[in-house]
C-alpha cells in the first residue's frame, strides 16, 4: 500500500462516508443512495429512524471503520466501546508482553516487540506476522479484538503462532508481566558513554539531554537503537538536535500541508569524538530518522553497526475523539534533509554484525 497525504475537503469526506455507510448497512438499505440525505449525521439519523436496532452514533462509527483504510491504508478507527472495553480489561488485568500490533492494508497483522520485553525475549522478531493467539486464528479479527486477547493477569502465559520475517513459522509461549521496561538505559566505559534508547516516548529527549549534560566530554558516544521500533517523531528530532549547530536542517517532515524542513532549535549540546550507532532489523520509524539525520549531517563522526534497519518512514497520529473513539492516521512521511527516504529499503550499516 501507498501512503496517502492528499488532503480531503469536508464535503468530499462526507460524501465518501455516506457512500460507505450505505454500502455496509445491509439489504434493508439496498435501495438507498448516498444522496438520500445531504450529510452523514442526517443520513445516519434517517437510517436509525427506519431501523432503530442501531443508533445514529454507531452508524457513524461504522462508516469511519470502513472509510479510513480506503483513504489511508495505515489508518484505522477504534470504536468507543472497543476503547472502553480494552481500557477496563487492562485496568483489571495489567499483564503485558510489551508488544505492539500493526494491521497492514492486505489484512496481515504484524508484531513489534519492545526491546528486552517478554515478547522479544521469547523470540518474536519485529515484523513477524501474527497467525494465532492461544490457538485461535487471527484471520478476520479486528485489531481491537486482538489487542484485547493479549490482556491478562501478570505471570499468566499466552501462546502465539507467528511467521517470522525470514519465513519460519513458530509457536511461542510468552509470560505476561506488569513490570515497566525503562526506555533509556545508560552506562559508562573507559571508551565513553553508552546510551540505549528502546523507544521514543514523551520526555525521552529530555532524559538524553540530562545524560549528556552530566557527561560534557563523552569521548566516544554509543547510541544503541537495536529493537527501537520508533515512537514520537518529535522526540527523535530533539535528540538529533543535541549534536548540531542551531538552525541546521536535520530532515524533512511531509504532512498533508506539504514538506517542512525540520531544523535544529537548540545548538550543539554534545560534541563526542565519534558516534557509534547500533541498529538491527527491528530499528524503525523515528529511530531510523535519528540514524539518518546523524549519518547525513555528521558523516565523518558517525559509524553504523549491526544489521539493516526495518524500513518504515512514516509516523502515525492517534487522536481520541469526543465520543470516546480513537482515530489513527498517517501523519508524516520522514526523510533526511536532502530528501532521502529509507521506506521499505531500510538503512544499511557501515559494518555488518559479525564482521
Amino acid at each position: 500500500g501507498q501512503y496517502s497525504l492528499t488532503p480531503l475537503d469536508v464535503i468530499t469526506l462526507d460524501d465518501k462516508a455516506r457512500e460507505v455507510l450505505i454500502s455496509t448497512s445491509g439489504p434493508k438499505f439496498s435501495s438507498w443512495t448516498k444522496d438520500q440525505q445531504p450529510t452523514l449525521p442526517e443520513l445516519a439519523a434517517a437510517m436509525t429512524l427506519k431501523d432503530p436496532s442501531e443508533s445514529k452514533f454507531a452508524r457513524i462509527e461504522q462508516a469511519l471503520v470502513t472509510l479510513l483504510p480506503s483513504i489511508d491504508p495505515y489508518a484505522y478507527y477504534r470504536t468507543a466501546s472497543e476503547v472502553a472495553q480494552l481500557s477496563e480489561a487492562m485496568r483489571q488485568n495489567p499483564g503485558s508482553v510489551h508488544l505492539t500490533l500493526e494491521q497492514m492494508p492486505d489484512g496481515r497483522v504484524l508484531c513489534y516487540p519492545l526491546s528486552d520485553g517478554p515478547a522479544e525475549m521469547a523470540g518474536v522478531n519485529a515484523g513477524a506476522q501474527l497467525l494465532a493467539v492461544d490457538k485461535r486464528p487471527v484471520e478476520g479479527k479486528s485489531l481491537s479484538a486482538l489487542r484485547l486477547a493479549f490482556v491478562g493477569p501478570p505471570d499468566k502465559p499466552i501462546q502465539l503462532k507467528i511467521k517470522q520475517p525470514q519465513g519460519k513459522t513458530e509457536e511461542l509461549t510468552i509470560v505476561r508481566t506488569d513490570k515497566p521496561s525503562p526506555n533509556i538505559v545508560v552506562s559508562k566505559s573507559t571508551l565513553g558513554l553508552n546510551v540505549r534508547i528502546r523507544k521514543f516516548d514523551r520526555g525521552s529527549a529530555s532524559k538524553v539531554k540530562e545524560l549528556l549534560e552530566a557527561h560534557p566530554e563523552p569521548g566516544r558516544l554509543t547510541l544503541d537503537l537495536r529493537g527501537n521500533t520508533g515512537g514520537l517523531r518529535d522526540e527523535a528530532l530533539k535528540v538529533a538536535s543535541l549534536f548540531f549547530p542551531q538552525g541546521t536542517p536535520l530532515g524533512k517532515f511531509t504532512t498533508r500541508d506539504g514538506p517542512q524542513v525540520a531544523n535544529d532549535g537548540n545548538g550543539v549540546l554534545s560534541a563526542p569524538t565519534s558516534i557509534k550507532i547500533l541498529q538491527d532489523e527491528r530499528t524503525a520509524s523515528a529511530a531510523e530518522f535519528l540514524i539518518a539525520a546523524l549519518k547525513e549531517g555528521l558523516a565523518d563522526k558517525v559509524t553504523l553497526f549491526g544489521g539493516k534497519t526495518y524500513g518504515k518512514s512514516h509516523s502515525t497520529a492517534h487522536v481520541m475523539l469526543e465520543g470516546g473513539g480513537e482515530l489513527a492516521v498517517t501523519e508524516t512521511l520522514l526523510s533526511t534533509a536532502s530528501g532521502k527516504s529509507w521506506d521499505k529499503t531500510g538503512i544499511q550499516p557501515d559494518q555488518m554484525e559479525g564482521e
